[in-house]
C-alpha cells in the first residue's frame, strides 16, 4: 500500500509519539515540494492472545496465572528517494486480562524507531534525525526486559529519544574534505529517578583527501553541553589529531593525540588530560578487517578492536572499545548487535544494489521472526557518569533452509561520578549497587525452513549481572521454541512456547520463573 505526501502528513500526526513524529514531519515537508516519488506507508495489525503463569513475573511464591490478549495496531514507512532517504516503524500495543489487576501489569505499551537523511543543498548542506520509544529495563537486577512481555511493569520504563543534526560539508579540491555539525538531542526516560536531558554538540572535523596517498591526516574537535534535571549541566570538550601512513596497500598504521575534559562531579581523580593511541587498519580483502589500536586516556591504558570476516555462509564479527559514557548517551548509541546489519553484510554477494539488500534483510527478518537486536538489557539506569569497557562478538550463519545468528557480550561500568545524583533513583539503602557493575551474556537464535511458507525457531538466553562493589547478583535465562506460517501474501500466523528463569538480585536473590505460550497473527493490510 502506497501514499501521497499528504496523506503522510496525516498518519504522522497519529504517530502517538513525539520522537518519531519529529524526524517523519521534517521528512514530509522536505520531499512535499518536489512530489516525484511516493512514499510506501503500510498499515499492520497484530492479534495475540497469550497464557503465563506468572503474569507480573513475581517470585515463584507470590506467581499468578492469567491470559493476556493484545491488539498491536502500527504501521512502517519506507522512502527512497534522490534528496531523501526514510525509514520508520510504530506499534501501539493494548493489553487485556480477564482479571483486572492494577498492580504490576501496563495496559498500553508503545516500540517504534525512525531515521531520516535529506541533501538539503548539494555538496553542502545534510540533515540527519531520528527517533525512538521502547520500554527499557531499569536495572540489571529485576526482571527480564522483553519485547513479547510488554505487559509487565515491573523494572521497565517507556523511554522516548529524539535527534536533529543539520552539517555543513565542504570539500578543498583532491587535498582535504571539512564539515561542521550540530547535534540537538532528547532522553526522555519515563521515571522519576532519571531525569530527563537534552544536549547541544557542536562537531568540526578536517580530513586528508585522496591527493595524500602515502599519508593521511584528521583533525577532531567537540564540544557537548548536557541540560540534566537530576545534576548541575556538564559540558563534555574532545580534540585529537590523527596521522596513517600506508604500509602497503592492505595495511595503514595509525597515530592519535589528543586531548579529554569533562566537569561532572567526580569521586575524587581527574576529569580529563591527554590522550593517545597507536595501531594500525589492516584491509587483506573485501571480506575481511581489522582495526586496533592501544594507548592512554586519563582514566587509564584505553584499547580498541574491530575485526570483521565474511565468508560464504557466515559472517564474523569482534568489537571492543572503552570509553566514558552515561545512560543517556547509551540510549542514543544503543549497545545492542543489530540483527539487520549483521544480515546486510551476509546477504551483500547475492544482492549488489543496497536497497534491494536492505528489502531482501527485512523481508528475512520478518518472515523468520528474528529479533531486531541481539544483545538486550545492557543499559540500565543511572544518572552518573562511568568507565564502560565492552567486549562484543557474533556470528551470523545462513543457507538455504537454516540460518543461526549467536551473540556474546562481556560489560564493565565503573562509576566516575558521585552517588548523590543516584539518590532519587535508588534510595540510600543500595546506593553503591552501580559503583562497579558488570554483564555478562549469551544469545543464541536458530532457524529452520520447513517449507517455503513455514519457519521453526528457537531462541535461547544466558546472562548474569553482579555488582562488584555491593555483592548483588542476578541471573537469567529463557528459551523459546516458535513456529510461523504464511497463511496468505499478508497474513502470518505463530505460535511461540517460552520458558524464563531468574533472579531477583534487589530482592535478596529471590527466584521466579514462568512458563507461557503465544498464539497471535500479523496482517500487512
Amino acid at each position: 500500500m502506497t501514499t501521497t505526501t499528504a496523506k503522510l502528513a496525516r498518519a504522522v500526526s497519529r504517530a502517538w509519539a513525539r520522537p518519531l513524529a519529529m524526524p517523519l514531519a521534517l521528512a514530509a515537508l522536505l520531499a512535499a515540494p518536489a512530489a516525484r516519488a511516493d512514499w510506501k506507508f503500510v498499515p499492520t495489525l497484530d492479534v495475540r492472545e497469550t497464557y503465563t503463569d506468572n503474569l507480573a513475573l513475581r517470585p515463584d511464591n507470590e506467581k499468578q496465572g492469567q491470559f493476556v490478549t493484545e491488539i498491536t495496531p502500527g504501521f512502517t514507512l519506507n522512502h527512497r528517494g534522490p534528496r531523501l532517504t526514510a525509514d520508520a516503524n510504530f506499534q501501539l500495543q493494548y493489553f487485556a486480562t480477564p482479571e483486572r489487576e492494577g498492580d504490576g501489569i501496563n495496559r498500553v505499551a508503545r516500540n517504534g524507531q525512525a531515521n531520516m537523511r535529506a541533501r538539503l543543498i548539494d555538496d553542502l548542506l545534510y540533515v540527519d534525525a531520528t527517533g525512538s520509544i521502547a520500554n527499557q529495563g531499569i536495572s540489571p537486577f529485576g526482571q527480564l526486559v522483553d519485547a513479547s512481555s510488554n505487559y509487565v511493569a515491573a523494572n521497565r520504563a517507556q523511554v522516548k529519544t529524539w535527534r536533529i543534526s543539520p552539517y555543513l560539508v565542504h570539500r578543498f579540491g583532491n587535498s582535504a574534505n571539512a564539515q561542521l555539525r550540530y547535534t540537538h538531542d532528547d532522553v526522555d526516560a519515563g521515571h522519576i529517578g532519571l531525569g530527563n536531558t537534552q544536549g547541544d554538540t557542536l562537531q568540526m572535523s578536517v580530513n586528508s583527501g585522496t591527493a595524500w596517498r602515502t599519508w593521511g591526516w584528521g583533525v577532531q574537535l567537540n564540544e557537548q553541553i548536557i541540560h540534566e534535571e537530576q545534576a548541575t549541566d556538564t559540558t563534555i570538550k574532545n580534540a585529537s589529531g590523527t596521522l596513517r601512513y600506508r604500509v602497503t596497500p592492505d595495511l595503514k598504521l595509525t597515530t592519535t593525540l589528543g586531548y579529554d575534559q569533562y566537569d561532572y562531579q567526580s569521586l575524587g581523580g581527574a576529569t580529563g588530560g591527554r590522550a593517545w593511541n597507536a595501531g594500525f587498519a589492516w584491509n587483506p580483502s573485501r571480506r575481511t578487517s581489522m582495526e586496533a589500536t592501544y594507548g592512554r586516556r586519563y582514566y587509564g591504558p584505553s584499547r580498541s578492536l574491530i575485526a570483521l570476516h565474511r565468508s560464504r555462509h557466515t559472517m564474523w564479527s569482534i568489537n571492543y572499545d572503552d570509553s566514558v559514557t552515561s545512560t543517556r548517551a547509551n540510549f542514543l548509541l544503543p549497545a545492542a548487535i543489530d540483527t539487520a546489519s549483521m544480515l546486510d553484510r551476509l546477504f551483500t554477494p547475492n544482492y549488489a544494489d543496497p536497497a534491494e539488500r536492505a528489502r531482501a534483510v527485512e523481508q528475512y527478518i520478518r518472515s523468520a521472526g528474528l529479533p531486531v537486536s541481539l544483545a538486550d538489557n545492557v543499559n540500565f539506569f543511572s544518572n552518573r557518569y562511568s568507565l564502560q569497557k565492552q567486549l562484543r562478538a557474533s556470528m551470523a550463519y545462513k543457507e538455504s533452509r537454516t540460518s543461526t545468528v549467536l551473540s556474546l557480550y562481556h560489560v564493565r561500568r565503573e562509576a566516575l561520578s558521585v552517588r548523590t545524583t543516584d539518590s532519587p533513583l535508588l534510595g540510600s539503602s543500595i546506593n553503591t549497587i552501580n559503583d562497579d557493575t558488570e554483564q555478562t551474556g549469551v544469545n543464541v537464535n536458530l532457524n529452520y525452513r520447513l517449507s517455503p511458507r513455514t519457519y521453526l525457531s528457537m531462541i535461547g538466553d544466558v546472562g548474569r549481572s553482579e555488582s562488584l562493589s555491593s555483592g548483588i547478583d542476578s541471573r537469567i535465562s529463557s528459551v523459546r521454541f516458535g513456529m510461523r506460517h504464511q497463511l496468505a501474501a499478508k497474513l502470518t500466523g505463530a505460535l511461540e512456547l517460552r520458558h524464563i528463569k531468574g533472579s531477583l538480585g534487589l530482592a535478596n536473590g529471590q527466584s521466579y520463573t514462568e512458563n507461557a505460550v503465544t498464539a497471535s497473527l500479523s496482517m500487512q493490510l
